[in-house]
């Protein structure tokens, strides 16, 4: 809550007495969490723009964002989507299977409008992939920021 709190005194100072807080000012202020980040990357790899979905991996690496960090919460999205998937599949109640508290149910329907843009075997293989990358990264087998690059070009 004191995040949201010093988001939006940032946005009233900056746009001074009667100013008006836009989306652009908002753009350039506020610190988005990775998370969030994770949600637009996810976005454009559904919307099959991988020119998008590389510029947000290479802002989250060019920001200083560990890369380790960036899988695991890559793995955790779709994970989720994944479970969403299965929750429509088998009429499986979304909220509690992603264990979603009270105030984040607002997130079911961005996990069901990013999960709508895969099938339930490409979130299975993508996945696998990230498990196989992160096997293969501790064995010293290949770079991180390649073997995510290439899992997000081979989905888009």
């Amino acid at each position: 809550m004191q995040d949201l709190i010093n988001e939006i005194r940032k946005q009233i100072e900056y746009t001074g007495e009667g100013g008006k807080i836009t989306k652009q000012s908002i753009d350039i202020l506020c610190i988005k969490k990775i998370e969030s980040i994770i949600f637009e990357l996810t976005d454009n790899l559904g919307k099959k723009n991988i020119s998008k979905a590389l510029e947000v991996l290479n802002n989250l690496i060019y920001n200083k964002e560990p890369v380790q960090k960036i899988l695991i919460t890559l793995y955790n999205h779709f994970k989720k989507l994944y479970i969403v998937k299965l929750c429509e599949k088998y009429n499986k109640n979304i909220t509690e299977s992603l264990k979603l508290k009270a105030n984040q149910t607002f997130l079911v329907s961005k996990y069901k409008t990013q999960a709508s843009y895969f099938k339930e075997k490409e979130l299975r293989e993508i996945l696998q992939e990230l498990i196989n990358l992160d096997n293969n990264y501790k064995i010293g087998q290949i770079d991180l920021n390649i073997g995510l690059e290439a899992i997000l070009c081979r989905y888009c």
